[in-house]
């Protein structure tokens, strides 16, 4: 999508004051400080990842919304919880130690909406304790770019790449269009990213000189020491998701030859933060952010397959996290090709597609702080292991169904179960449907951009077997009219009853516009070039495909059951399982109203940012973890 040709969000207007997004962690008196100069009239939103009751006053003062999470999200995860608030404005995210008047705020907004393809601006930013301003133009972070630091001509590199989120104004626009900030950045460097992101789709950035803000350096801040960790860490993940594994190398390299030339060149408490950052480096960031106690356990889990599906993706993508946090992770078994596709180079992966091969793999892991199974032959593992390694086991519940499709399987189940300590269910609809107690922890998806929604392309992405129903969402389409107009149905994925299927698309005579595209591997590209998501299947356990759409921005029209209640909700469109009609009647209804398109799709975007997040899943996981861990040592 090109930023000249992005529409405002509907609602909005050039003279609607943008949404103020604080996210706060304890100080109540810079809060206080930074909302009292914003004065009374803009909209404000404090997010508050201390929990404070004082932070909670500070916001009822000064008649801001305060929003309290429950926990401490990050900053990246607290501001996306604040924009969710924005309804189509512009977002202006401002520090807790931070301070700029109404007016300023204003001319922030005025020259954002001045040029259409600016993503962000911000102000000059002064500390009150010093007579300089702060440097707010930054040129991206790259591993050329270390080396010209080691080499001490860092200066050189004046670039303005992006620009420091203590004071930022967004575009709603391109909030729109690059998606929220990526929650796996805790603290740091998530601005860095966004922009980054935003840049590599044309975007620009600017800084505005007439306006002039403060800032206190650090105001919140602790450690220094622990404050350097966490920002180095996050660079580490910076380098690593945008100039990959070599990138890194090289990136820490550098870093570790600059801060030894600074050790032997350097005196006093220059030398001794040079020694500092050379420990740090030497240690790697990230492992060094787990040993300040936020991260660091190992932790194994187990499927034992040799396919690659949604709970195989599922793993990946949570195994990724936990290593991006600091834990050491191994996953045992899944498709040897897919999984190492996927799995970031830091998860060890152990191909085992049987129980002997599981039980192996899970004996060679010994020593794990933990154990997480999913499914009946994993749990079998586990159990089969546990005499070896006393490990405490968590099980993943991904189906509403006891353990076990036989009498005699359902037998050995509860027998493998015993040295489980903690049950996890995917979603209120499989922790209904299974025997015992469970802990709720949603499943969460990793932020995407928004998707241009120009393209006339439903898509159907799911196994292609009995329960998913697929033959209701054509049957859907071919009464829906929507070939007739130009539209296609894409059906991704594969299974048994492609043949019947392909068979009731002729005879439907839909042969023209509906594909069959089979197992796809990039679903976000294929998501991405899409308008709409079908998903009729009645008693989906959660439905990663639909939250992966719903980060998209796709309106999605899903059957009114199972976890499609919780994830698409009252946000989607949701019909009668198996009603065709109805599910037809929302096809056309989308088909020939974009803007109603546009709209469900922004709010599910929304709804996954605020709900259905990575980040927020990780979090939950790790506080079963610890508690599991140390209940059991």
């Amino acid at each position: 999508m090109s930023p000249a040709a992005t529409a405002p969000a509907p609602g909005t207007s050039d003279g609607e004051d943008p949404l103020v997004v604080v996210v706060a962690f304890h100080a109540p008196d810079l809060l206080d400080h930074c909302l009292a100069g914003l004065g009374d009239d803009l909209p404000v939103v404090v997010v508050d990842n201390s929990s404070d009751a004082r932070v909670a006053a500070v916001a009822a003062r000064h008649g801001a919304a305060y929003l309290d999470p429950g926990l401490n999200l990050g900053f990246g995860a607290g501001a996306n919880l604040g924009c969710a608030r924005r309804k189509g404005r512009d977002v202006l995210l401002l520090n807790p130690d931070a301070v700029i008047a109404p007016d300023g705020v204003r001319a922030l907004h005025t020259s954002l909406r001045a040029d259409p393809g600016l993503a962000a601006v911000a102000p000059r930013q002064r500390d009150p304790g010093h007579r300089a301003d702060a440097r707010v133009a930054w040129p991206f972070p790259t591993p050329g770019g270390a080396w010209l630091e080691a080499a001490g001509i860092g200066r050189l590199r004046r670039r303005g790449d992006f620009l420091i989120g203590s004071v930022l104004l967004l575009s709603g626009a391109a909030l729109d269009d690059v998606g929220g900030f990526d929650e796996q950045f805790f603290l740091y460097a998530e601005e860095t990213d966004w922009q980054r992101r935003a840049a590599d789709r044309g975007w620009q950035v600017a800084l505005c000189p007439s306006v002039t803000a403060t800032h206190i350096g650090a105001g919140t801040g602790g450690d220094p020491l622990v404050r350097e960790t966490h920002f180095h860490a996050s660079h580490e993940r910076y380098i690593r998701k945008h100039h990959g594994t070599v990138g890194w190398s090289s990136y820490r390299a550098a870093s570790l030859v600059g801060a030894a030339v600074r050790t032997v060149v350097l005196w006093g408490d220059r030398r001794r933060t040079a020694a500092h950052r050379l420990r740090l480096f030497r240690t790697g960031p990230l492992r060094a952010e787990a040993a300040l106690g936020r991260t660091g356990l190992r932790v194994v889990h187990v499927v034992v397959t040799d396919a690659f599906a949604g709970v195989e993706r599922y793993i990946c993508q949570v195994a990724n996290g936990l290593s991006a946090r600091g834990h050491q992770v191994d996953v045992i078994g899944g498709a040897p090709d897919r999984m190492g596709g996927e799995l970031d180079h830091t998860v060890v992966h152990h191909p085992a597609a049987s129980v002997p091969a599981g039980v192996r793999a899970l004996v060679a892991t010994r020593h794990a702080d933990l154990v997480h199974v999913h499914m009946t032959a994993a749990e079998t593992c586990a159990f089969l292991a546990h005499g070896i390694d006393d490990a405490p086991i968590v099980a993943t519940r991904h189906f509403a169904a006891d353990r076990g499709s036989t009498v005699l399987r359902r037998a050995w189940a509860r027998v493998a179960a015993r040295p489980i300590v903690a049950d996890v269910a995917i979603s209120e609809f499989v922790a209904r449907g299974v025997t015992g107690s469970t802990t709720l922890i949603h499943n969460g998806v990793a932020g995407r951009p928004q998707a241009p929604l120009a393209a006339r392309v439903a898509v159907m992405l799911q196994r292609l077997e009995e329960e998913k129903s697929t033959d209701i969402g054509i049957r859907a389409w071919a009464a829906s009219g929507l070939a007739e107009r130009g539209w296609r149905l894409v059906v991704a994925g594969t299974g048994v009853l492609r043949p019947d299927l392909e068979y009731l698309v002729d005879r439907l005579g839909l042969a023209k516009s509906v594909d069959f595209a089979g197992q796809v591997d990039d679903t976000d590209a294929l998501l991405a070039g899409a308008s709409i998501l079908l998903a009729p299947a009645p008693a989906e356990p959660f439905g990663l495909s639909v939250v992966e759409a719903m980060a998209h921005g796709l309106a999605v029209v899903a059957a009114d059951g199972g976890a499609h209640v919780e994830t698409v909700g009252e946000d989607g469109l949701l019909f009668p399982p198996g009603d065709v009609g109805a599910a037809a009647r929302y096809l056309e209804r989308l088909g020939s109203d974009p803007e109603l398109v546009t709209s469900i799709g922004h709010a599910l975007r929304y709804r996954q940012q605020e709900r259905f997040s990575v980040a927020l899943h990780l979090d939950r996981l790790e506080a079963l973890y610890r508690s599991v861990a140390t209940g059991s040592r």
